[in-house]
């Protein structure tokens, strides 16, 4: 009984070592991550540098949406 305890208690810690393992070296996993925070944060400044402009545009757009909308007898 007590080798059979200790065969599985073996081989749980030889699985726990090979998740680890694999989890501190594998860098794939963290470069995509890094990549795509680095992609937000752009996207972020852009929006930022450009927020008048972007504000500008979108109230034009649903301006015209609203027209539109309006002219074309939405709700009839």
């Amino acid at each position: 009984m007590f080798e059979k305890m200790d065969m599985a208690l073996l081989y749980a810690k030889a699985k726990w070592n090979g998740f680890v393992d694999r989890l501190l070296h594998e860098e794939k996993g963290a470069a995509d991550i890094v990549a795509i925070l680095v992609i937000i944060v752009i996207v972020i400044a852009v929006a930022a540098l450009f927020r008048e402009q972007l504000m500008g545009l979108v109230t034009k757009v649903f301006g015209q949406a609203t027209n539109w909308v309006d002219s074309n007898g939405a709700g009839n």
